[in-house]
């Protein structure tokens, strides 16, 4: 029998360390569950109420497709098929197909457009785990399966892109116009316009506002969503709207961002709105709807 007073002990220093160690692993993981929770929030989302809707609103139909990486995903063609302008939306973090039905039909109407909507991959009806790699591949898949299986022109497709959908939007402009291009997106390119709604600059920036009482708040992202450092590089028409009492993301982000965009641009302030109201007033839902139609006017499709 071993004697215990022989066991070694173990230095009060080493286990100081490992002590500290696992604390810090643990907080680690801690930040990225937080990281993860506050960029793709788990809301609830009603997987019945697109489909429901699908049967009773006019022109549309669901559809199914495959992401970049072969994720199944749910979505809308909305609109009429032979309307001239094709708009592929980007999403904000909370939203899904099927709230928004009223809205896109009016958009739809007043352009004489048709909308691919879609559900990000862990969104309602679309199956996997969110992340930021996920729904560049997300909105990737939506672009090729509107080119190869709705046969859109690439000339005439607009990317609308709200919110935290900012982000897959701006992805998916550089990478189409990125020479040599990604081999999933070789069937044409570059869209027609870029249609930015409330955007942010990134998540380490918006981390500098959601947690400002840390020194440095973006050591503890694991998103980076970039949209500045791309801004640069986007040499296509953009039209950018932004509320200037934005309570998520502010209104000096979205001036900052349209600062650099290098190509045409349209920069509309929306006064006294916030982030989630943009669309609640008539009036101003008109403005940005004339906004939009100027725009394309001004920049219409390249064959």
């Amino acid at each position: 029998m071993t004697d215990a007073a022989s066991t070694p002990k173990v230095p009060l220093a080493l286990r100081g360390l490992s002590f500290v160690t696992l604390m810090a692993l643990g907080l680690l993981v801690m930040f990225r569950v937080l990281n993860q929770a506050s960029v793709f929030p788990p809301v609830p989302k009603d997987a019945g109420l697109a489909p429901r809707l699908a049967k009773t609103t006019p022109n549309v139909r669901e559809v199914r497709f495959a992401a970049e990486d072969g994720a199944p995903l749910y979505g809308w063609v909305q609109g009429r098929d032979d309307a001239p302008v094709k708009i592929i939306q980007a999403m904000g973090n909370a939203e899904y197909v099927g709230p928004r039905a009223d809205l896109y039909a009016r958009t739809a109407g007043f352009l004489d457009a048709q909308f691919l909507l879609f559900d990000y991959r862990g969104f309602a009806n679309s199956e996997g785990k969110p992340s930021e790699a996920g729904v560049y591949a997300d909105i990737r898949g939506a672009w090729r399966f509107a080119v190869e299986e709705l046969k859109w022109r690439p000339g005439q497709i607009v990317i609308w892109g709200r919110s935290l959908g900012g982000a897959p939007a701006t992805r998916l402009c550089a990478d189409l116009l990125a020479e040599p291009r990604r081999e999933s997106l070789k069937a044409g390119g570059p869209p027609r316009a870029l249609f930015l709604e409330a955007p942010f600059t990134s998540i380490p920036e918006m981390g500098k506002v959601a947690m400002p009482h840390l020194i440095v708040p973006q050591w503890l992202c694991y998103s980076m969503m970039d949209n500045l450092g791309r801004a640069p590089g986007l040499k296509l028409p953009v039209l950018h709207w932004h509320g200037d009492k934005d309570e998520i993301i502010p209104f000096a982000q979205g001036e900052q961002l349209h600062a650099v965009l290098p190509g045409p641009k349209t920069f509309l302030r929306l006064e006294g709105v916030g982030h989630n109201n943009i669309w609640d007033d008539d009036a101003r839902a008109r403005r940005i709807h004339e906004a939009m139609r100027d725009f394309l006017a001004a920049n219409p499709e390249k064959r």
